[in-house]
């Protein structure tokens, strides 16, 4: 009873702290998530797709960081009236953090991965091939850095042939980038430019990169959720950091404000009533016109999502409105494909699902809000396919992602979400809708074994011992993480594709791919837009050949406009292809 009885003291404290919180955030926290769909139910058969979670018998385990009671927290609420209860009351940053990327850091090709955490160094566990993990922090250099991270990214910033690190910090009055020397990381943030050192205390979240200027070396964004109102004003951390390329491989310059991505200005499209602050929580470079240059599309919190067209010359223009994007209140996480085949890439968005009535600042009675799903329909014009496809209700969402679970030749989708400090999205299922071919998609959670009800934030999908299926990996916030391994019978066949550019930057990132094969409409990927909220994928391309032999590749270059056409590629195949070279290295274990 004495435990329990401590519990209670602590969620009423939390709740009487984020009121706040909650109003600026548009939902109520006293809404009752009912655990039926949101629309009729039809019937539909088994689904064959099975995950089961493997986390400890994985060698991933770890607890992200120990929660703190208010008092003890991060930051000040400098809105209290009182020192007392402005002292480390802020506990909302922490409480949404959890990070973790994919990776294959020391060049075995078996994917790797790196967890960031708020009390502790970073975990980075390498990969033994068969899916085994073992923490190698020690070895690579990075147990000494005793840091609250968050988001993650690895990229190679100086095309020399490994990845290189990016961490966020929250609370930290900068970020860091650690250079890979052989399989042992360097921390060299501040003389690369990297390190968004201003002198405020950070709350940042994910960060990406890709090369918007295709000068064949890797630039980066960062993102950063940061309320004025509750943690005083600070420099913007929401920066776009371009690669020197050639003259300094590696090296950042910040070129926010003359690039034309600045976010402390921006306006919401959903909210009258917004205190000011950047609310960042994701963003991607992807080319989302097919004219082959890289947008930078950024998932924001009330209603300040941004869609940057790239105009060729360094610079970006804002289109959100006119590509009728933007509108979700809550958007944090972002993932891109091609989910209804017809050539070009749609952007999904996690959101807050209420079924409240009436929202503040949106004068609509009846309003739900929740996920978007933007169709794109060429000319730079989208639009909200969210309810046709069935995948609106997330509750409290955190990371997705785009993926085709079951290799039957189209993407399936899933995310992660929950929010344990607001009573009402504490237990939220995780949720995994499977595609039927058409662009509509059914909910699978329970039948596929993606149900889980924790606390998740970042989300990511890998290979994770290279038997031809994506595995799933989950961050929780001030918990353990959840492994699931891709066990579905029947499942189709495959083909995986990684890139090495020569003239294009060594991961190839930009790089579009189409593939062909009979029976099945054409598929398209994108190197490099798999970072999610606080999760990155793996680069390497997967495509599922449901019942193909082989099939058919054009690879478009992001640097050079070189085209590379393969075909009769068998399937069940990792293949790596180089920039400017005819054929491919076969790369199965």
């Amino acid at each position: 009873m004495q435990a329990v009885s401590a519990m209670t003291r602590l969620r009423v404290t939390l709740l009487a702290m984020f009121t706040a919180l909650t109003a600026l955030w548009g939902v109520a926290c006293n809404d009752e998530i009912p655990s039926e769909a949101d629309g009729p139910v039809t019937s539909a058969p088994p689904s064959g797709t099975l995950f089961l979670e493997s986390a400890e018998a994985a060698g991933l385990t770890y607890i992200q960081f120990e929660a703190q009671e208010p008092g003890n927290c991060l930051f000040d609420n400098i809105s209290r009236p009182t020192e007392e209860e402005r002292h480390r009351t802020l506990c909302d940053a922490e409480r949404m953090t959890g990070g973790a990327a994919a990776g294959d850091f020391d060049g075995d090709g078996a994917i790797d991965l790196i967890v960031t955490r708020m009390d502790g160094h970073d975990l980075l566990f390498r990969n033994r091939g068969d899916g085994q993990f073992e923490e190698v922090s020690e070895s690579s250099g990075l147990s000494r850095w005793e840091l609250a991270t968050n988001g993650a990214a690895w990229g190679d910033i100086d095309n020399d042939g490994d990845l290189d690190l990016f961490v966020t910090t929250v609370g930290d009055t900068r970020h860091y980038l650690f250079v890979n020397e052989g399989g042992v990381f360097a921390e060299e943030g501040i003389e690369r430019g990297a390190a968004v050192d201003t002198g405020d205390r950070r709350i940042g979240f994910s960060a990406t990169f890709g090369d918007y200027d295709l000068d064949g070396y890797l630039d980066l964004h960062v993102t950063e959720w940061r309320p004025s109102q509750l943690v005083g004003e600070a420099v913007a951390g929401v920066r776009l950091l371009r690669n020197l390329g050639a003259e300094r491989p590696g090296h950042f310059e910040d070129v926010t404000e003359t690039a034309g991505v600045d976010m402390d200005q921006v306006v919401s499209q959903t909210q009258s009533e917004l205190t000011e602050g950047t609310f960042a929580f994701g963003s991607t470079f992807v080319d989302l016109d097919n004219d082959g240059w890289p947008e930078l599309a950024v998932a924001s919190d009330f209603g300040t999502s941004r869609l940057f067209w790239n105009n060729g010359d360094g610079t970006f223009s804002d289109g959100t409105l006119d590509a009728r994007v933007g509108t979700a209140q809550n958007a944090m996480g972002t993932t891109f494909g091609d989910y209804d085949a017809d050539g070009d890439l749609d952007w999904f968005v996690t959101s807050v699902f209420s079924f409240r009535t009436g929202s503040p600042g949106s004068g609509e009675q009846g309003l739900r809000d929740g996920n978007r799903l933007f169709r794109n329909d060429g000319d730079r014009r989208f639009t909200d396919a969210t309810d046709r496809a069935g995948v609106r209700n997330g509750s409290w969402g955190w990371g997705a992602a785009f993926f085709d679970a079951d290799n039957d030749g189209d993407l399936d989708l899933t995310m992660t979400n929950g929010m344990e400090m607001m009573p009402g999205f504490d237990a939220d299922a995780t949720r995994y809708w499977e595609n039927d071919g058409s662009g509509r998609f059914r909910s699978r959670n329970t039948d596929v074994g993606l149900d889980d009800i924790e606390d998740g934030k970042g989300l990511l999908v890998f290979d994770a011992d290279n038997d031809g299926d994506l595995d799933v990996f989950v961050v929780n916030n001030a918990s353990g993480p959840l492994f699931y391994r891709n066990q579905s019978a029947g499942a189709g066949s495959w083909l995986r594709v990684s890139l090495a550019g020569v003239t294009s930057n060594r991961q190839g990132l930009g790089a579009r791919v189409s593939v062909f094969a009979d029976g099945l409409p054409e598929q398209i990927r994108e190197a490099g837009v798999s970072t999610h909220f606080l999760g990155q994928s793996e680069d390497a391309m997967h495509f599922g050949l449901a019942e193909s032999e082989s099939a058919d590749l054009v690879i478009r270059w992001p640097a050079s406009g070189l085209v590379t056409t393969l075909n009769d590629v068998p399937a069940d195949s990792w293949i790596r292809v180089v920039e400017g070279e005819s054929g491919y290295e076969v790369l199965n274990p």
